[in-house]
């Protein structure tokens, strides 16, 4: 036998990265492998910072509750969109709106009716369309016909607020057979394009006065009426807001249950108001509003929100609400409800208001409802 067959001499052990480099089937085999795992540990690693990422992204969208009996989170409270979110450059309206993560900051900028004992009384209208009186307070001016032929049945304001940015929503809600009111936020886009036809259509236009909210994180919008700002900023920002467009009957507060509570700014308010002859409708985001004391005191034309319809965004919730209005006007005569853009806001109208009609209620307007109330003051007098 061979000295190299000798079965006691050890035999030379090779290490597994010589083997692979001896074999280049084994070779192969080993880099075929390593890429199946690199491949499969990536798309791993990848599928889990996906989802991270999207969970953050959803943690990171404002929202909050809507606590029942707050009148004040009713206003403030981020509404769900059904659009793309805009850039933080564009300003939103109801489908997004309240919504710190959508609507830009801009802290940039450093008698009107007649007296409540007289008889204000708004002129006959044409068949359709907007009122056509050339003379007398604005507020009268560019009402809306009335929709009322028998006032001893109770009568319903629905105002739709938050109106603006988009303009599906505003033809739907023109389209309702029954009189209503928009509400306009003062920087949406078009918006003389927008309250002509509106008023075109026989319906009332309103402006959506932006003010500050209680809670910080919520944005009222652009040139909001802030606590902080001198009084002649706050007046600057009134009038840039009020000429923002033409052909509205009054103000409604956007949020505002900081600065409504706030009797300078807001005097300041009734103010401009008074001397451009419109009316007030308190939006009441707050019990401890002074809007509508204060517009009394101005002898600005004045009313309070009754019922907010659209709290809680579903159609039977909404329907809820809408029967909390017909009890308020067979109670008091009349009654002012409140709404959103929502698309189950305009489905419940929709379904609602036929109703309503058939159980003996009229539909109108707030400065309908303001001068209908004025004649009865004088004739009891």
């Amino acid at each position: 036998m061979s000295k190299n067959s000798d079965p006691k001499e050890p035999i030379e052990e090779k290490g597994p990265i010589e083997s692979l480099v001896d074999s280049p089937l084994r070779l192969l085999v080993f880099c075929a492998a390593l890429l199946i795992f690199s491949l499969a540990g990536g798309m791993l690693i990848g599928s889990i910072v996906k989802e991270n990422r999207s969970s953050s992204a959803r943690n990171s969208v404002p929202v909050m509750s809507v606590e029942k009996g707050t009148p004040e989170t009713v206003d403030d409270a981020p509404l769900e969109s059904e659009e793309t979110i805009r850039p933080l450059s564009k300003p939103v309206d109801a489908l997004s709106h309240d919504n710190p993560y959508t609507v830009p900051r801009d802290e940039s900028l450093p008698g009107v009716a007649e007296n409540l004992e007289k008889e204000t009384v708004i002129a006959a209208l044409p068949p359709s369309g907007a009122q056509q009186i050339e003379e007398g307070p604005a507020w009268q001016r560019y009402a809306a016909r009335s929709g009322v032929s028998d006032h001893t049945k109770p009568t319903i304001a629905i105002v739709i607020d938050d109106v603006g940015l988009n303009r599906k929503r505003i033809k739907e809600l023109v389209a309702l057979d029954e009189v209503i009111t928009l509400s306009f936020l003062p920087y949406a886009p078009n918006l003389q394009e927008s309250v002509q036809l509106t008023r075109s259509q026989g319906h009332e236009a309103m402006l959506h006065l932006p003010m500050e909210p209680t809670r910080a994180s919520a944005n009222p919008g652009p040139n909001a009426l802030l606590n902080k700002l001198s009084a002649q900023e706050i007046r600057d920002r009134v009038i840039l807001n009020l000429d923002s467009f033409e052909g509205y009957v009054g103000v409604n507060n956007h949020m505002g249950s900081k600065f409504t509570a706030y009797e300078p700014g807001m005097q300041i308010v009734m103010d401009e108001l008074a001397k451009r002859d419109l009316l007030f409708l308190d939006s009441k985001t707050t019990s401890a509003s002074t809007g509508y004391r204060l517009a009394l005191e101005k002898n600005v034309p004045a009313a309070i929100r009754d019922v907010f319809i659209d709290n809680v965004i579903n159609v039977p919730d909404i329907l809820k609400q809408l029967k909390k209005v017909e009890k308020l006007a067979a109670k008091n005569g009349h009654a002012i409800a409140i709404g959103h853009p929502h698309a189950e806001t305009i489905s419940a109208l929709k379904i609602w208001m036929p109703q309503a009609v058939n159980a003996g209620y009229n539909f109108s307007t707030v400065s309908h409802i303001l001068s209908f109330k004025n004649k009865i003051a004088t004739k009891t007098e």
